[in-house]
Formats: C-alpha cells, sequence, structure tokens
C-alpha cells in the first residue's frame, strides 16, 4: 500500500476517533484501539485500554472537541506515528478547560486494519 493511501486511512482514522470522543462511540472506540493501548495524558497519569474507556464511560473526561495542526506522520514498520499540536475542549471531572497540548500517537497495522497503540500528549505554551 502506498505511503499516501496509508497516510489517508491514518487521517481518517484520527479525525474518525476524536469524532467518536466526542459523541461517546464506545464502540468505536473499543474496536480501534488495541488490546495493550497506553494512554498518557497530559497531566503525566497513564492509562490502560480498559482504564481509560472505563473512565470516558463514567464521564472522567468529556470531550466536547478538538482542533489539530502541524500534523506529520511517518511509516516504521508495521507502525504510524504521528505528532502535531492539538486543542482538546474537555470536561474533566465536572471542570471545563481547553488544554493546548502537544501529542504523539502510533498506529499498528494488524488483521483487524490499522489501531492506535499509544497516545502521550504534553502541555504546550504558545509562544
Amino acid at each position: 500500500m502506498s505511503e499516501q493511501r496509508v497516510e489517508q486511512q491514518i487521517q481518517t482514522l484520527e479525525l474518525r476517533r476524536r469524532q467518536a470522543m466526542v459523541e461517546g462511540d464506545m464502540d468505536f472506540l473499543e474496536s480501534i484501539y488495541t488490546r495493550d493501548l497506553t494512554y498518557s495524558h497530559s497531566d503525566g497519569k497513564s492509562d490502560s485500554k480498559s482504564s481509560y474507556l472505563q473512565g470516558m464511560r463514567e464521564g472522567v473526561w468529556r470531550y466536547r472537541g478538538f482542533t489539530s495542526r502541524d500534523e506529520q506522520m511517518r511509516r516504521v514498520g508495521e507502525c504510524v506515528v504521528v505528532t502535531g499540536l492539538i486543542d482538546m475542549d474537555v470536561v474533566i471531572r465536572g471542570e471545563p478547560m481547553v488544554l493546548n497540548s502537544r501529542y504523539i500517537s502510533v498506529w499498528k497495522a494488524g488483521n483487524n486494519g490499522w489501531q492506535m497503540i499509544a497516545w502521550q500528549s504534553t502541555r504546550h505554551t504558545h509562544g
């Protein structure tokens, strides 16, 4: 598969994942996160697939929107590494906020297509 086609697929999955996070589409999120997902938040806390999705179900994080920019992708073997800047409009434990972050996500090709195996975000200050 061409690099351009792979990038289009990952870009589509990233957009669909963010939409699912806003809509609370847990079935879709369940399907695109690998069993051994590591989801590291900008506050330094980390979740497994199970604990992250449970937190979403319980309303720990309620996402309202995303704006991303400066995204770059590179393929490394059976993985695609995505980096960029993202602004997340989210309610965390009842407190509304906008998180400005630099992020890295890793997508892995497998029998079920492309799935996210890792997410790491770090707070980013503009300027």
